[in-house]
């Protein structure tokens, strides 16, 4: 799983469950939590996170090279990885970026069909997010996005993974996952819904009390 967030105190809440295999960005995400990118960007790496991904920003393939190369300066040393919108722009730039290095791990996102992701697969990504929520809100069927690409990638061994993203509730990860998606990126508040249940934590409290009763 990872963690579709940038904010330090949450990763540093969730980090140390040992589910999470990094942290996942997006420009919307960092400007709700406010700051200049790079900053935002030192502040979650300072959690150590086990890889970072930063979205490029840019409308033509030169403009996501040209952000792509940027970060790499600023973060020479860190675990990152990158998002990269799935268009003819972005299909140029993934091919781009993994031409440049075959080590960075690449993300094909705002995936909304299962033609995107079969696209960004054989270009070299090493994941792909289709956007679960926003699809049903599309009259898109998610789940058959995913058991599609998921297909083709077995059966052409693909060595691409499909993270769901975009969700909105428990039941939709539930959903992704079984549908074939390899993982998923979480919110912090589904993460805390999928880890806090009332009928869970009563059965601590009673085994607990009895636990005290009985070495009293």
């Amino acid at each position: 799983m990872y963690l579709d967030s940038a904010d330090p105190a949450a990763i540093a809440r969730y980090q140390p469950l040992g589910i999470l295999k990094g942290i996942t960005t997006n420009p919307t995400i960092l400007k709700k939590q406010g700051g200049a990118r790079e900053a935002q960007l030192a502040a979650i790496l300072t959690k150590r996170p086990p890889l970072l991904f930063v979205q490029v920003l840019g409308a033509t393939a030169a403009d996501m090279l040209r952000d792509y190369h940027h970060i790499l300066a600023n973060f020479p040393d860190d675990p990152l990885g990158f998002k990269i919108p799935v268009n003819h722009a972005g299909l140029e730039a993934i091919a781009a970026m993994r031409a440049h290095r075959l080590d960075l791990p690449l993300l094909g996102t705002a995936i909304y069909s299962a033609e995107q992701a079969i696209l960004a697969g054989i270009a070299g990504c090493d994941f792909v997010a289709p956007y679960i929520n926003r699809m049903e809100n599309n009259a898109i069927d998610p789940y058959a996005v995913i058991a599609s690409t998921r297909r083709y990638y077995d059966n052409h061994a693909i060595p691409c993974q499909i993270m769901g993203a975009s969700f909105k509730n428990t039941q939709q990860i539930l959903h992704a996952l079984d549908a074939g998606a390899h993982t998923c990126t979480l919110p912090p508040d589904l993460l805390h819904a999928m880890l806090e249940k009332p009928l869970v934590e009563a059965a601590i409290r009673a085994f607990n009390a009895d636990g005290g009763a009985g070495s009293a």
